[in-house]
């Protein structure tokens, strides 16, 4: 009886181990072997774990060895490894599932090595719908023309990015609204030492608060600046630190290139330097950033190729047309330099930038022309900006605590998610006279509320208010009625 009772527990423990070898899994071995490690992160393992384990098979097959000795009447088996009464062959099949788990390891060391080199890619996406409606007083015709109501597709982007090495990403973004413009174009290269990151290609110069902030991330539905700089192709090293109170970035780009799409031919020199720190003398660590000071100072230096340059403005709104122009100016080069500040504490935002601009004209020698703004915003339902500590600007995702829906209930009751509500007030001041040269002065009011019925829609309503003076005209006041649509996936 005794025998046969061994023999069936043999059969069972062998037939355990192969159930086991099929589904890549190990039987429940109780004090004989631990279990084999489920996730790559387990494989390794520390020498006296290895000598445990080695000596709980030792035992293991010790015991098996007892077992066909008892078996034998009390006879040795000649071979502890060979079957016996037809049962299969524990021994050799624990020595099988070990090697069995060495390849398994090296298999998938091998696979996530493979892995490693392999570009990864995300997808996504965003766009905006546009509608304006305008109202003039004659000054306005007079200075500008009839601004014409307007529905407009703002931006239509494809954004492909991810991973070439560990520390390399790139990014690929272009816009599809009216034709193919290529936005960002770049490969980033992390983890260096002493500067962090240099990026190659086309992108953002670093320069301005506002002009860093991504266009979804925005308080208002466009930036105030008529000198921000855009995206053009260069090279910059720049911090990448999500921890850091400060960052920076300085670059080497062609300047005035534009996007549609980045190209520049000439023999003559266009080129530019541009630079940026931050700083966050406060930080409040505790509530993730609901309290903060920033500080920032910009500044660029460009030479012009084509020996020109040109600034103007709109009245906040895309669809508008312009309301203060310089004109073509002749001119070598120019420097632009920018101040910026922010602060927040809880759901109020405050920040504003000044921006001054020196053009050395062909015609007049220096002439020069600045920019500012103070902006302020308060979330009625408690959330706060969000701010982002690699980039120094506000470009993180504003999360509702509850977003937007209204249902009913089985009990025939009707319930509502409220989303995120924000309001927004901006005033702006654009300053395009010079001694010689008369582009004009605008001062702009803008009132928003903004409803984000989740962290990827939002829908935005302004009211811009413009005044402007100029050579036609003084005291031409435009209105902008303006709402969009937002989403991005």
């Amino acid at each position: 009886m005794t025998r046969w009772i061994v023999t069936a527990t043999a059969l069972l423990v062998v037939l355990g181990m192969r159930t086991a070898r099929a589904q890549y899994d190990v039987p429940d071995m109780s004090t004989y072997a631990p279990p084999i490690p489920t996730s790559p992160s387990d494989h390794v393992i520390s020498a006296d774990q290895a000598a445990a384990l080695q000596q709980q098979i030792d035992e293991l097959k010790r015991e098996l060895a007892r077992q066909k000795f008892n078996n034998n009447g009390g006879v040795p088996a000649m071979n502890v490894s060979a079957p016996h009464n037809g049962a299969p062959d524990i021994v050799e099949d624990v020595d099988s599932l070990m090697k069995w788990r060495t390849s398994v390891e090296k298999a998938e060391e091998k696979a996530a090595a493979s892995a490693a080199l392999k570009p990864s890619v995300k997808v996504g996406g965003r766009f905006f719908y546009d509608v304006a409606n305008f109202s003039q007083n004659q000054a306005s015709l007079d200075q500008v023309g009839d601004a014409e109501d307007e529905l407009k597709l703002r931006w239509c982007w494809v954004e492909l990015g991810g991973n070439v090495l560990e520390n390399t990403t790139y990014r690929l973004w272009f816009d599809v609204a009216a034709q193919v413009n290529l936005l960002d174009v770049y490969v980033d290269f992390g983890e260096l030492p002493y500067i962090q990151n240099f990026r190659v290609g086309h992108f953002f110069e670093p320069f301005s608060m506002e002009q860093l902030t991504a266009n979804k991330y925005l308080e208002t539905m466009e930036r105030s600046s008529p000198f921000l700089l855009g995206r053009n192709m260069g090279v910059m090293a720049h911090s990448d630190n999500s921890k850091a109170n400060w960052t920076y970035g300085v670059g080497l780009f062609v300047s005035e290139q534009g996007a549609k799409p980045p190209f520049y031919e000439s023999d003559t020199d266009a080129s530019a330097i541009t630079g940026r720190v931050t700083y966050l003398p406060w930080y409040d660590e505790a509530s993730d950033g609901r309290g903060l000071i920033h500080t920032g100072i910009g500044y660029s230096w460009r030479h012009l190729g084509d020996g020109n340059t040109q600034f103007r403005n709109r009245p906040d709104s895309a669809l508008a047309p312009y309301i203060v122009d310089t004109g073509v100016i002749d001119a070598d080069y120019y420097h632009l330099a920018g101040l910026e500040a922010a602060y927040v504490y809880g759901s109020f935002t405050l920040q504003t930038e000044y921006n001054w601009v020196s053009v050395d004209t062909d015609n007049f020698g220096s002439e020069s022309f600045d920019h500012y703004y103070v902006q302020a915003s308060y979330f009625l339902t408690g959330e706060n900006r969000p701010y982002n500590r690699r980039s120094g600007s506000f470009s993180n995702r504003v999360v509702p605590y509850e977003n937007f829906f209204r249902v009913r209930t089985e009990d025939n009751y009707i319930c509502n998610g409220a989303g995120a509500w924000e309001v927004v007030y901006r005033y702006a001041h654009d300053d395009l006279n010079s001694d010689n040269i008369f582009g004009g002065v605008d001062d702009r009011h803008l009132a928003g509320l903004n409803w984000y019925l989740s962290p990827f829609t939002r829908v935005m309503f302004q009211y811009v208010y413009s005044n402007t003076d100029d050579p036609v005209a003084s005291n031409g006041e435009l209105h902008v009625f303006q709402t969009r649509l937002q989403i991005d996936f």
